[in-house]
Protein backbone atom coordinates (compact mmCIF):
# COMPACT_ATOMS: atom_id res chain seq x y z
CA UNK A 1 0.00 0.00 0.00
CA UNK A 2 1.59 2.95 -0.83
CA UNK A 3 2.11 6.19 1.69
CA UNK A 4 2.96 9.55 1.29
CA UNK A 5 6.82 10.38 1.32
CA UNK A 6 7.31 10.84 5.24
CA UNK A 7 10.28 12.47 6.82
CA UNK A 8 10.96 11.82 10.76
CA UNK A 9 8.70 14.17 12.78
CA UNK A 10 10.67 16.86 14.65
CA UNK A 11 11.46 15.72 17.86
CA UNK A 12 9.93 18.64 20.26
CA UNK A 13 7.94 17.96 23.86
CA UNK A 14 4.66 18.65 22.28
CA UNK A 15 4.32 15.31 20.13
CA UNK A 16 6.68 13.28 21.51
CA UNK A 17 4.82 11.10 24.19
CA UNK A 18 2.33 10.74 20.52
CA UNK A 19 5.21 9.27 18.51
CA UNK A 20 6.47 7.30 21.60
CA UNK A 21 2.98 6.04 21.67
CA UNK A 22 2.89 4.69 17.86
CA UNK A 23 6.71 3.18 17.90
CA UNK A 24 5.00 1.24 20.63
CA UNK A 25 2.25 -0.15 18.52
CA UNK A 26 -0.52 2.39 20.00
CA UNK A 27 -2.22 5.34 19.48
CA UNK A 28 -1.76 8.15 22.46
CA UNK A 29 -3.42 11.36 23.03
CA UNK A 30 -3.51 13.99 25.33
CA UNK A 31 -5.83 15.27 27.80
CA UNK A 32 -6.43 17.62 30.40
CA UNK A 33 -5.29 16.47 34.09
CA UNK A 34 -8.19 18.34 35.76
CA UNK A 35 -11.13 18.52 33.55
CA UNK A 36 -10.21 15.57 31.81
CA UNK A 37 -10.94 17.35 27.82
CA UNK A 38 -8.85 15.66 25.29
CA UNK A 39 -6.90 17.95 23.59
CA UNK A 40 -5.56 17.36 19.93
CA UNK A 41 -3.14 19.23 19.00
CA UNK A 42 -1.36 19.46 21.93
CA UNK A 43 0.20 22.67 22.12
CA UNK A 44 3.53 24.22 23.80
CA UNK A 45 0.72 26.72 26.09
CA UNK A 46 -0.63 23.52 27.78
CA UNK A 47 -4.29 22.56 28.60
CA UNK A 48 -6.95 24.49 29.10
CA UNK A 49 -7.16 24.45 32.97
CA UNK A 50 -4.65 26.72 35.26
CA UNK A 51 -2.12 24.26 36.94
CA UNK A 52 -2.97 21.35 34.67
CA UNK A 53 -0.85 19.14 32.89
CA UNK A 54 -1.68 16.93 30.02
CA UNK A 55 -1.81 13.15 30.58
CA UNK A 56 -0.88 11.29 27.67
CA UNK A 57 -3.70 7.98 27.50
CA UNK A 58 -3.28 4.98 25.26
CA UNK A 59 -7.10 5.35 23.61
CA UNK A 60 -8.83 2.34 21.12
CA UNK A 61 -7.33 2.10 18.01
CA UNK A 62 -11.05 2.73 16.66
CA UNK A 63 -13.51 5.00 15.19
CA UNK A 64 -15.23 5.80 12.09
CA UNK A 65 -14.25 7.54 8.68
CA UNK A 66 -15.53 11.21 8.83
CA UNK A 67 -14.44 12.43 5.81
CA UNK A 68 -11.47 11.30 3.14
CA UNK A 69 -9.71 12.23 0.09
CA UNK A 70 -7.52 10.24 -2.39
CA UNK A 71 -4.33 12.30 -3.55
CA UNK A 72 -3.54 11.31 -7.07
CA UNK A 73 -1.06 13.22 -8.07
CA UNK A 74 2.24 14.15 -5.90
CA UNK A 75 2.44 17.98 -5.27
CA UNK A 76 5.57 17.77 -3.18
CA UNK A 77 8.97 17.90 -4.76
CA UNK A 78 10.35 14.42 -5.12
CA UNK A 79 7.52 12.73 -3.59
CA UNK A 80 6.85 9.75 -5.96
CA UNK A 81 4.33 7.39 -3.83
CA UNK A 82 0.39 8.42 -4.89
CA UNK A 83 -1.89 7.63 -4.81
CA UNK A 84 -2.10 7.64 -1.19
CA UNK A 85 -5.77 8.35 0.96
CA UNK A 86 -5.58 10.90 3.94
CA UNK A 87 -8.67 10.51 5.91
CA UNK A 88 -10.21 12.38 9.30
CA UNK A 89 -11.16 9.83 11.74
CA UNK A 90 -13.10 10.18 14.75
CA UNK A 91 -12.11 7.78 17.48
CA UNK A 92 -13.67 6.02 20.00
CA UNK A 93 -14.34 7.04 23.37
CA UNK A 94 -12.65 10.13 22.11
CA UNK A 95 -15.03 13.25 22.37
CA UNK A 96 -14.48 16.15 20.22
CA UNK A 97 -10.93 14.36 18.07
CA UNK A 98 -10.94 13.89 14.89
CA UNK A 99 -7.41 12.53 14.25
CA UNK A 100 -5.95 13.48 10.65
CA UNK A 101 -4.25 10.28 9.06
CA UNK A 102 -3.50 7.64 6.29
CA UNK A 103 -6.11 5.70 5.24
CA UNK A 104 -5.65 2.24 3.51
CA UNK A 105 -5.12 3.44 -0.35
CA UNK A 106 -6.15 -0.24 -1.51
CA UNK A 107 -9.82 -0.04 0.12
CA UNK A 108 -12.63 2.09 -1.64
CA UNK A 109 -13.85 4.20 1.68
CA UNK A 110 -17.37 5.67 2.38
CA UNK A 111 -18.16 8.22 4.58
CA UNK A 112 -19.20 6.43 8.13
CA UNK A 113 -17.06 3.52 7.55
CA UNK A 114 -15.42 1.76 10.77
CA UNK A 115 -11.60 1.54 11.12
CA UNK A 116 -9.23 0.12 12.90
CA UNK A 117 -5.14 1.37 13.35
CA UNK A 118 -2.64 -0.39 11.96
CA UNK A 119 0.98 0.49 12.32
CA UNK A 120 3.04 0.33 8.77
CA UNK A 121 6.96 1.11 8.90
CA UNK A 122 7.80 4.07 6.31
CA UNK A 123 11.71 5.10 6.43
CA UNK A 124 12.73 3.45 9.63
CA UNK A 125 9.50 5.09 11.62
CA UNK A 126 6.32 3.44 12.54
CA UNK A 127 2.87 5.43 11.16
CA UNK A 128 -0.65 4.84 11.73
CA UNK A 129 -2.62 3.81 8.99
CA UNK A 130 -6.31 2.94 9.33
CA UNK A 131 -7.72 0.01 7.78
CA UNK A 132 -11.53 -1.49 7.57
CA UNK A 133 -12.77 -2.58 11.13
Amino acid sequence: MPLPVFHNPPENHVGTSFWEGVDAGELRLARCSSCQRWQWYPDDVGPCCPGATYEWTAVAGTGTVHTFTTVRRSFLPGASTAPYTVGLVELDGVDGVRLVSNLDADVEWSIGDRVTVRFDEVDGRAHPVFVPA
